[in-house]
């Protein structure tokens, strides 16, 4: 089913206030009375086009949302393991030097 079809079949059942099951793309989407008394009273809006509609089906979704997130999680363990591993590298450090600085004094 196209999904102008679609839109059209919702927009019959919501004007008709009867209650259907549409299956699209193998999906069974139930119209309720409790949907149809929530959605009746808005209007359908003549300025958008069909093509708009299945160009934004076609694009997007939730992934393009969760991407900046999965990055962002990435960069921050990069920043924390960074973080431990310089801490680790200036300990063992300050302990070598306070050992030769130990050893030096032994020996004064």
């Amino acid at each position: 089913m196209k999904p102008e079809t679609l839109v059209m079949k919702i927009i019959e059942t919501i004007e008709t206030a009867s209650p259907a099951v549409i299956t699209f793309n193998g999906k069974k989407i139930s119209i309720t009375k409790k949907l149809i008394d929530k959605y009746k009273y808005c209007k359908v809006r003549d300025d958008i086009g069909l093509d708009k509609i299945d160009a934004n089906a076609k694009e997007g979704g939730f992934l393009p949302l969760l991407l900046p997130l999965i990055f962002g999680g990435i960069a921050a363990a990069i920043r924390i393991t960074k973080t431990i591993l310089s801490k680790k590298a200036d300990d063992a450090k300050a302990a070598e030097e306070r050992r030769h600085n130990l050893a030096l004094e032994k020996e004064a």
